[in-house]
């Protein structure tokens, strides 16, 4: 069992454990915003019942930036190829340089992009126009918040999506 976290402007922040969760409720860190009703620990001397969502007394500080990560690529880039366009699993993406580090290419949300070993390969440590592949769009920065990124399994409540405005994947 897991639970949402959100700050005191209902921001999510992470996904914990039920554990975790348990200890930020006990120690007077956050207040359950729903429950689990089919889900329920016993303790020695009473029962408690899951928290499916808790909100935090405090703000959290966020940071302003988003930090570069291959995972974070991935989202960026929606887990698509940014040659072929064709939507991928992790375990089938790559990092690409779109100007090869070999050619001075640094490795930054600018010159790095998704892409599936077969495009990978193919483009080798050249530009893109002279491999004659197009990139699907110009790689940078995003402006989004990690936090957006937490990940929702199928299994997550279904009223968390309305927390980030999409659908658990």
């Amino acid at each position: 069992m897991r639970t949402l976290v959100l700050d005191s402007t209902y921001f999510p922040v992470r996904i914990v454990s039920w554990q975790k969760a348990m200890i930020l409720l006990f120690t007077g860190r956050a207040e359950m915003v729903t429950q689990y009703k089919e889900r329920k620990i016993m303790g020695v001397t009473e029962n408690f019942t899951l928290p499916k969502i808790l909100r935090l007394f405090s703000r959290h500080k966020s940071e302003k930036k988003v930090r570069f990560s291959r995972h974070n690529v991935f989202w960026r880039d929606a887990f698509t190829c940014q040659y072929c366009h064709v939507k991928h699993s992790t375990s089938q993406l790559t990092i690409d340089h779109v100007l090869p580090q070999s050619r001075g290419g640094k490795t930054s949300w600018e010159n790095v992009v998704s892409a599936c070993s077969p495009c990978n390969t193919r483009k080798g440590n050249k530009l893109p126009h002279e491999a004659n592949m197009k990139l699907l769009k110009r790689p940078v920065q995003p402006k989004w918040s990690p936090q957006i990124c937490l990940r929702l399994k199928r299994d997550d409540p279904e009223e968390w999506s309305q927390w980030f405005h999409l659908k658990a994947v």
